[in-house]
């Protein structure tokens, strides 16, 4: 059922209403006097029953039914109170203890409240790092001022008129204490990063909280100036509040819905600045009415207290803030590095992706990539040693390794700028020229390049030499680098072949050609 529709709801919010239109309309205080305290009885009974409701409600947390239960416990003071109260009202109806309380029910407010407030003491605050509770009790502090610099002189320019004996010492008392409490719930309330209420309950709470703690602050200015009705109506309607809030929380609890706010967008609160502002707003209009007095000394140290606070929550942001920015550089250098180190481990696993362990030079990948890249037009040298097993069989495979490096040295010396040198496995090379070069051209460069590789070499101690038979292939525009790679190799097996026959003939014996 939508909460519009409860009829508990829709009565509570009568009553608010009835409340204030009573209040204002009501100058001589009979009708909301003879009203005013079974009325509270009620509502504190309506905010008790559903306090417990939502302690024992099993999808509760610990940490709510905490919170609750103690709700529900400080209602019911504050219910046993009222109907003290009552009792007192029917006894003797025009005296000034049945319009606005005496000293059993001016202790029993004050214990209810205990209640609360330390309920909202016991609530964690949601805020992680040192400087976030640093912030919170800054801020906190600052609302605080405000409200004691508030309450303090209207106390003590106003005094607990109309209040005799006992009734004027509780009242002195106990109603600044139930004011600064009550502001600190709010206060509290509305500071906290993430709330144990839904945003419609935590609203009501705040209206309730805002309106008791302004009627116990103004209470000896409205009984100076014959308000006790407007005093008597704004308690009807914050406890009114409070109940609609329990009674929310307790509706949206048992059908489901969520329990806990969103967290506020902003990452700080006007709230300490809106206190600081009324605080000079309070000394301009204190001094324009009243002129200087003695009572005006209080404002004034209120002004010098909020402002104070203000300027050390500001150096904390500023020394916040520069620490931020000492971790942010941190973690930018950090960061540098950590891209740094990735990119050169990037540029090594590619280098090992596409080049030759051993010699340096490009790997089959590489080089066929090129080949398909740019293989028109171009020439491709395939060159296959003679003569490397025997080395390798008799010296070992590390003497053949350092004849394969000598290899890709020679290479490497031999190649132009724009040529792509690569090792495609075991003793074979492959060079592909950087621009188009004529058939003429391109065997030229094979007969010196093979002259260049048989050259003698001395490697691990050993004077050794190996013959190369090159095959050369020249390509056309549109000539897939695949078939330019196997035209090559043709033409290198006819070589290898040719000079296999020229050293097995007797004239040819002994030739490295």
């Amino acid at each position: 059922m939508p909460l519009r529709r409860d009829p508990v709801l829709v009565a509570l919010g009568l009553v608010m209403l009835s409340a204030f239109v009573t209040a204002v309309a009501d100058t001589g205080g009979r009708v909301i006097g003879a009203a005013i305290w079974p009325t509270l009885v009620t509502l504190c009974g309506v905010a008790a029953a559903s306090g417990f409701r939502i302690r024992r409600n099993p999808h509760a947390t610990v940490a709510e039914r905490r919170m609750w239960g103690a709700v529900g416990i400080g209602t019911t003071t504050f219910l046993v109170s009222d109907a003290w109260q009552f009792g007192v009202y029917l006894r003797d109806p025009t005296g000034m203890a049945a319009a606005i309380g005496g000293p059993v029910y001016s202790v029993g407010i004050f214990a209810g409240t205990v209640c609360l407030v330390a309920a909202l003491l016991a609530m964690p605050l949601g805020v992680a790092t040192r400087p976030e509770r640093v912030r919170f009790v800054l801020d906190a502090a600052t609302v605080l001022a405000f409200a004691a610099t508030l309450g303090c002189y209207f106390t003590v320019t106003a005094g607990a008129a109309g209040i005799a004996g006992a009734g004027r010492t509780i009242s002195l008392l106990f109603g600044p204490a139930i004011y600064m409490v009550a502001v600190f719930a709010l206060v509290k309330l509305l500071l906290m990063p993430v709330k144990p209420f839904n945003p419609l309950a935590g609203t009501l709470l705040s209206l309730s909280a805002t309106i008791e703690g302004a009627a116990t602050g103004f209470r000896p200015l409205l009984i100076a100036h014959g308000h006790i009705p407007w005093q008597q109506g704004a308690t009807i309607i914050a406890v009114a509040a409070l109940a609609a809030g329990t009674r929310v929380q307790h509706l949206q609890m048992r059908s489901g819905g969520a329990r806990s706010p969103r967290p506020g967008r902003r990452p700080y609160s006007l709230l300490p600045y809106a206190a600081v502002v009324g605080t000079f707003l309070l000394l301009i209009g204190v001094l324009a009415v009243d002129g200087w007095q003695g009572a005006t000394w209080i404002v004034v140290a209120g002004n010098a207290v909020s402002s104070a606070l203000v300027l050390v929550r500001q150096v904390t942001a500023f020394a916040d803030n520069a620490r931020l920015l000492t971790q942010l550089d941190t973690k930018v250098a950090e960061l540098h590095r950590t891209l740094t180190e990735r990119d050169r481990l990037a540029s090594e696993l590619e280098h090992l992706a596409f080049h030759d362990a051993l010699t340096g030079l490009a790997n089959r990948a590489l080089f066929q990539r090129h080949l398909d890249d740019h293989g028109g037009g171009r020439a491709v040298l395939l060159i296959d040693l003679d003569g490397f097993k025997p080395i390798n069989d008799t010296y070992g495979h590390a003497t053949g390794d350092a004849v394969l490096a000598v290899v890709a040295l020679r290479l490497g010396a031999f190649a132009g700028p724009d040529d792509l040198v690569a090792r495609l496995g075991g003793d074979e090379f492959a060079l592909l020229s950087g621009a188009a070069l004529t058939v003429a051209e391109a065997g030229a460069r094979a007969a010196d390049l093979a002259a260049e590789i048989e050259l003698p070499m001395t490697v691990r101690g050993h004077d050794v030499r190996v013959g190369a038979s090159v095959g050369v292939a020249t390509g056309y525009d549109g000539q897939s680098g695949d078939a330019l790679l196997h035209e090559a190799d043709v033409a290198m097996y006819e070589r290898k072949v040719s000079r296999a026959a020229l050293r097995s003939t007797p004239s040819g014996r002994g030739s490295s050609r």
